[in-house]
């Protein structure tokens, strides 16, 4: 979110608790943001991580070429530009979220900030929500992303496989942008969901997650 303003209104106009993610830097950021916030929407950072097809991640991106001052540096120069966030997920990555270095001075910042931490997963081998956990960073991490494909038939797809899998774990978290077919999309589909399906913010569904992890812990104890 954050380039078209036209596109992110609409997004921000979709039924549900919906957790919106803005790209520090694009135009309309800073407005969408405080437009999410005033409809009762939760707000995060998409914060632009290195990957490894060279894919250009705009201005202030986190590198492994930065040292621990600068990397911190511009992740407060992130959370400036998007009002009201309570926590970020990775814009890309896949190279940088392999790195246990700079993900652990991730965590240590976001740490004192008390933001949470949503592992896009870009790649399988990230070890971000690993250490999120480690450092008791409020975590998880994505199940689905709905519009690699942004065909109505592929996002249909993606989205009745997020349902499924909500259904057997109890919680899911889909990823889906801003495109036009996906907005069609959710306009259609979200007022049709069933009754045993809700959509809750991504902070709910941390709580969630870790209510239901405490319960197992605590019934396998017995």
């Amino acid at each position: 979110m954050g380039h078209n303003v036209t596109r992110g209104r609409r997004a921000i106009n979709l039924p549900g608790s919906i957790t919106y993610a803005f790209l520090p830097y694009t135009q309309h950021s800073e407005s969408l943001s405080e437009a999410a916030y005033s409809s009762r929407k939760e707000v995060i950072i998409h914060l632009p991580m290195s990957n490894l097809t060279n894919h250009p991640i705009g201005p202030d991106g986190l590198t492994d070429s930065l040292s621990e001052s600068e990397f911190r540096a511009t992740i407060a120069r992130a959370i400036k530009q998007v009002p009201h966030a309570k926590g970020i997920n990775n814009h890309t990555g896949s190279y940088l979220t392999q790195k246990p270095k700079q993900m652990k001075w991730l965590m240590d910042d976001l740490k004192q900030r008390d933001l949470f931490f949503i592992d896009s997963r870009t790649t399988a081998k990230s070890v971000a929500r690993k250490i999120a956990w480690e450092n008791n960073i409020l975590t998880a991490s994505r199940d689905v992303f709905l519009d690699n494909d942004r065909s109505t038939e592929e996002i249909d797809k993606a989205f009745q496989q997020l349902v499924k899998i909500a259904k057997r774990r109890g919680t899911a978290i889909g990823i889906g942008h801003p495109y036009r077919t996906t907005l069609d999309y959710l306009e259609s589909a979200i007022p049709k969901l069933g009754s045993g399906i809700q959509i809750i913010s991504v902070s709910n569904l941390i709580a969630l997650q870790q209510l239901r992890g405490r319960q197992i812990a605590a019934f396998g104890a017995e």
